[in-house]
């Protein structure tokens, strides 16, 4: 399988999709992530770095992007853009994803109460669903994130 080109893969960003500017320290070690202007959905182009031993997404990258896509979702909610922290996180894998694909995770907030917010997400590569999640969050009650 040849290489990305890394042109081709910044020109290739569709539209509506704008770097992802405000990552922790994890995350900007990951690869490069876009957010949607509008739509509660991040996204990502696998590269190289992304991949198992069988050229396929690492199941562990996999779940990075979705605990990822809910807390920047959650984080564009909050009022105080104070952080969630994931309680709890169930992945179930459902599908490859290789290099060169664009990635989107896109998030639904399902409940919010006085302590927990419950939510889900999707990963796509185009229609095809490769990932379900769904965690249990909390506002982060700490001292100040770093950024």
């Amino acid at each position: 399988m040849a290489a990305v080109n890394s042109d081709a893969v910044q020109a290739a960003i569709p539209e509506g999709f704008l770097a992802l500017e405000k990552r922790s320290g994890f995350l900007r070690n990951c690869g490069d992530f876009y957010v949607h202007e509008e739509l509660p959905i991040l996204a990502v182009r696998l590269q190289p770095h992304h991949l198992n031993y069988v050229r396929i997404a690492h199941g562990g990258f996999l779940a990075t992007v979705a605990d990822s896509a809910f807390g920047v979702v959650l984080r564009r909610l909050s009022v105080s853009q104070v952080p969630a922290i994931t309680i709890n996180l169930n992945v179930d894998y459902l599908g490859p994803v290789r290099e060169g694909d664009w990635l989107e995770a896109h998030v639904e907030v399902l409940k919010t109460g006085g302590s927990f917010i419950n939510a889900s997400c999707l990963l796509k590569v185009g229609e095809r669903l490769v990932l379900r999640a769904n965690g249990v969050f909390t506002w982060w009650k700490g001292a100040t994130p770093c950024t």
